[in-house]
């Protein structure tokens, strides 16, 4: 991948730099969104991991270390998107989760906002991939679990992570999973102001995610974005890109994304490969709905099929409803053609009698 220009990299915090009782060590990590850093916990005596909010297409760093807009026009759009970030970090805070990211609290300081978190000692998936090739099955199926479990406690509370892919789940030395680098804030900024494909990870996010507000997203976005990341863990490629995926009619894409799945079947079980082809469906009311359903179809190969199942039992409805309806339309036909039929009668019988 490209270098990104060191015109649009802004400079980090120092090392050295104090954020209230944090002593920056050093960078972990930069994106286009923000830049994530080693810190020290000078009064618990604890490193941390600080994510600074710096979406670097917006905003810019200055020589007093405080972020502003790179022009006028953008200076309301970033303060809009730093709320959101802060937001963002209160709700997790909330939550405290084995294979979800542990936020201690927000600082809001240069005018930006800074996420401090656990730091964890491990690596990406993403790096773990390159290392280590293709996962056992048994090894995919105990992250996913794991991080479904996650998953479904922040669905509970109505909250999605939104850009889940191989460099934002982090494996511990123990191996179990976590999920990083939420994406509400990213999303918010893309709907409100950047280019959709600078907010969205190809291969990775669904259809929906491009063209579709962030009310119509739901667990079923997160589940297509694990179960991408699974297609990218077995097959060594993401899947492609819904955009063009959705070209394709539903049977084309369909076909498309379990051809290349079956190619692994000798080393994967056909339930697990199937289940993760319905998580990529194009259509987001034909994939798992929730966790719970996704978590049946991945534990029970007697259930792998649930999703078509309520498919069919929907299709079904709606062909009875149809039916239904053109029944009680005959008979509401019919009805009338009795009626004039008597009435006919009665004209007839009074005619022949009367005249």
């Amino acid at each position: 991948m490209a270098e990104v220009p060191q015109k649009n990299k802004p400079k980090p915090l120092p090392a050295g730099y104090e954020l209230q009782c944090y002593t920056i060590k050093g960078v972990l990590g930069q994106g286009g969104f923000g830049i994530t850093y080693l810190a020290q916990d000078n009064q618990l005596e604890r490193d941390v991991a600080i994510k600074e909010f710096m979406p670097r297409d917006i905003a810019e760093r200055g020589d007093d270390f405080t972020v502003h807009s790179i022009n006028r026009e953008m200076s309301d759009k970033l303060e809009w998107a730093r709320e959101r970030f802060v937001r963002e970090a209160r709700t997790l805070s909330k939550f405290n989760h084995n294979n979800i990211v542990r936020v201690y609290t927000v600082i809001e300081e240069n005018n930006t906002a800074y996420m401090v978190m656990s730091y964890e000692h491990g690596v990406s998936f993403h790096e773990k991939l390159l290392k280590d090739g293709q996962p056992s099955e048994d090894e995919l199926k105990d992250m996913m679990l794991g991080l479904l479990d996650g998953l479904e406690v922040l669905h509970e509370a109505r909250f999605i992570h939104r850009d889940i892919k191989p460099g934002n789940i982090f494996i511990r030395e123990d191996g179990t999973a976590i999920l990083l680098d939420f994406g509400s804030a990213r999303q918010a900024i893309g709907e409100e102001n950047m280019t959709l494909t600078k907010v969205v990870t190809p291969g990775y996010a669904p259809f929906e995610q491009y063209y579709g507000r962030s009310d119509m997203q739901g667990p079923w976005t997160d589940i297509h974005s694990l179960g991408a990341t699974c297609y990218k863990a077995i097959t060594g490629e993401p899947p492609m890109d819904a955009t063009f995926r959705n070209r394709y009619t539903g049977e084309q894409a369909i076909s498309e994304i379990w051809d290349e799945l079956d190619k692994y079947s000798k080393k994967y079980s056909t339930f697990l490969l199937h289940a993760i082809e319905h998580s990529l469906r194009s259509n987001h009311k034909e994939r798992p709905q929730s966790v719970s359903e996704w978590r049946a179809m991945l534990e029970d190969p007697s259930v792998s099929t649930q999703t078509q199942w309520r498919l069919t039992a929907n299709s079904y409805n709606n062909k009875t409803s149809v039916k239904k309806s053109k029944e009680k339309k005959q008979n509401f036909y019919l009805s009338i053609a009795v009626g004039l039929s008597i009435v006919f009668i009665i004209l007839v019988y009074i005619y022949v009698t009367y005249f």
